[in-house]
């Protein structure tokens, strides 16, 4: 992304420490998730969803209270002419070093515009107030799966889902820079450490090779921190394969020849039993590799690549190109021809880091931050038989950066990552780690 005056400060630390980012508004500099430093654990209070399920009339909101601090805090639901609406407090679930708790609001109008604002003191014993914007509507496309139980290291990773092992899903979570938390979900959360391969962040992780019977696990790339160099990333080129969705954590072998020129975040899509790689602020290259190591040279991508953001429909491949002040464009890979095709850009609001999947023959995209910082969950379809976008829903959860997405055959798997939220009041903004996780069924 493009420089600014003001470089926003970050503490990198856990979501524990909530980190102001205090900058310009119009600051867009790239930022990465926050790297895992042992520290005195304290999570934040959080808005961390906003479900209308039911009805258009009223709202299930969910808050995160930690369990650490006197419990010590205001909320409220209000129109933007401050007119108070109905709230009523429900159960509490009990989440590691957090509980949740939700709210029920009714005589909710539909299409309307609301404020929720959450109101407490942080570990400093400064006044916080952080409020979240909606409008009223139904959705039921959204379904909350259990919270990862994650308190310090990234709140994202490298997710992959296994077809051929009942479609479980697992997240390899970098937490310590020797320490991996590896997490698999079979409708609940299980986590298992591991050291190899060298724990790092954004990695990419995938299965290959379910059209033969047989699935290998790959997984490598993205970067290790290093403050003796300008960018303070180290980015690994390295790529390792494990022999089964049982086995990770406990084998990983090294994939040879290395890749080279791995110098940014690496983005893919999987078709046809091969990954198609590409490395985003480079000129385009693409290659591919199946479940043997084969790799081949693909066609270049038609332009520059900004953010990328990648995902497979059927037998094509889709890639999203972000580029600082311009609208996302997205372009068609036929692997049958081996070519590229532009479609239609996307018209939603210009933004950085967005996060996209695919489910049941559509593809979406959204989430990131606008160009004046703020957070942005909108959710677009697109459809490749008409070659057209449409607004589709807000996302319910509380990240907007950063999000592990997992596509499926008719579903899709959303959560985690980062909110950045606006402070009541201020220019700052609030970085919060996220462990709430979505079913999204279109």
């Amino acid at each position: 992304m493009g420089k600014t005056a003001n470089r926003i400060t970050r503490t990198w630390g856990a979501f524990s420490l909530a980190v102001w980012l205090m900058t310009l508004l119009g600051a867009c500099e790239r930022k990465f998730p926050p790297l895992g430093v042992p520290e005195e654990l304290v999570v934040p209070h959080a808005i961390t969803s906003i479900q209308q399920a039911g009805s258009s009339e009223s709202a299930l909101i969910t808050l995160k209270i930690p369990n650490n601090v006197p419990e010590d805090f205001t909320f409220k639901v209000q129109t933007e002419d401050g007119k108070p609406a109905e709230i009523t407090q429900g159960a509490d679930l009990p989440v590691g070093r957090f509980l949740l708790r939700s709210f029920t609001t009714s005589a909710l109008v539909k299409e309307q515009p609301y404020i929720a604002s959450l109101s407490y003191k942080n570990a400093q014993n400064q006044p916080i107030q952080v409020t979240r914007k909606f409008v009223s509507r139904r959705t039921d496309k959204w379904k909350r799966l259990p919270d990862a139980p994650i308190f310090t290291g990234d709140f994202t990773g490298a997710a992959l889902l296994s077809p051929l092992f009942n479609r479980q899903l697992a997240v390899y979570r970098y937490k310590t820079a020797t320490t991996w938390d590896i997490l698999k979900f079979n409708g609940q959360w299980e986590s298992t450490e591991a050291e190899k391969p060298v724990p790092r962040h954004n990695a990419v992780a995938f299965p290959l090779g379910q059209l033969g019977g047989r699935e290998l696990i790959f997984m490598g790339f993205g970067y290790i921190d290093n403050d003796k160099i300008p960018s303070k990333k180290a980015y690994m080129n390295d790529f390792w394969w494990t022999e089964s969705y049982y086995a990770i954590g406990s084998h990983a072998g090294s994939v040879f020849p290395q890749f080279t020129g791995i110098d940014s975040d690496m983005k893919f899509f999987l078709a046809n039993d091969n990954v198609f790689l590409l490395k985003e602020g480079s000129d385009g290259a693409m290659e591919s590799m199946d479940i043997t190591w084969d790799r081949k040279i693909r066609s270049t991508f038609p332009e520059r690549t900004g953010e990328l953001v990648a995902f497979a429909i059927d037998s094509t491949g889709y890639v999203i190109n972000e580029v600082p002040g311009k609208a996302a464009r997205l372009y068609a890979y036929s692997i049958a021809h081996d070519k590229w095709v532009r479609k239609a850009d996307f018209p939603g609001a210009l933004r950085s880091q967005g996060a996209g999947f695919s489910a049941k023959g559509k593809g979406y995209f959204g989430f990131g931050l606008d160009n004046k910082g703020n957070g942005l969950r909108d959710v677009w379809e697109y459809d490749p038989k008409q070659d057209s976008w449409k607004y589709h829903s807000e996302y319910p959860g509380q990240g907007n950066r950063f999000l592990i997405t997992i596509s499926d055959d008719n579903k899709a798997y959303v959560g985690w990552g980062y909110e950045t939220t606006e402070l009541a009041g201020s220019a700052a903004r609030l970085q919060t780690g996220c462990t709430d996780f979505w079913e999204f069924n279109p």
